[in-house]
């Protein structure tokens, strides 16, 4: 008698694991896919957008490696690099390793009031002779509607840029 429970116990056993596992595998192919919630609705790679005034001209150009639409209406970029036009020509050129679009940035009067970059930023430009203007920073925020940058460090002086700036610089020597 002793022989048949040895066998008979680990045979329940076995069949209890086995209804039990198959029992949960069932479980998790009869989820509805409509009840899985996204937080992002759109996902691209290898964007390249291009805004125009009001006149048909080119105002600016985004392109980013990938973007990420979220439901909120926010937008994730990465490897952004924003070229700013002025009179039918690339005046700035901005890569950073991230961006932010916020949600009430997007209006209807055109998109993306304000962009905020960070890591690794540098905004340059070529002069008409070819000397080359450069800024790094971590972050800086892009006002594409009054073509302001805007940037801080908390723990050091901070220097406004804004109106009537004058500058020299020098070429460095070999």
């Amino acid at each position: 008698m002793q022989k048949i429970g040895l066998i008979i116990v680990p045979g329940i056993i076995a069949t209890a694991l086995f209804v039990g596992i198959n029992s949960f595998d069932t479980l998790s192919h009869e989820v509805d896919p409509r009840i899985i919630n996204l937080n992002f609705n759109a996902y691209s790679e290898g964007i390249n957008t291009i805004l125009y005034d009001d006149k048909g001209n080119i105002k600016y150009t985004l392109q980013a490696d990938r973007q990420v639409h979220y439901n909120d209406d926010s937008i994730e970029l990465e490897k952004p690099f924003i070229r700013v036009h002025q009179e039918r020509d690339s005046r700035w050129n901005i890569v950073a390793n991230s961006g932010r679009i916020l949600a009430s940035q997007t209006t209807t009067d055109g998109p993306f009031k304000r962009i905020e970059l960070s890591g690794d930023i540098q905004v340059y430009r070529l002069d008409e002779f070819g000397d080359r203007t450069v800024i790094s920073t971590e972050f800086l925020t892009l006002n594409t509607e009054s073509e302001i940058l805007e940037t801080a460090k908390l723990r050091t002086d901070e220097i406004n840029f804004l109106r009537a700036i004058r500058g020299r610089y020098e070429q460095t020597k070999n």
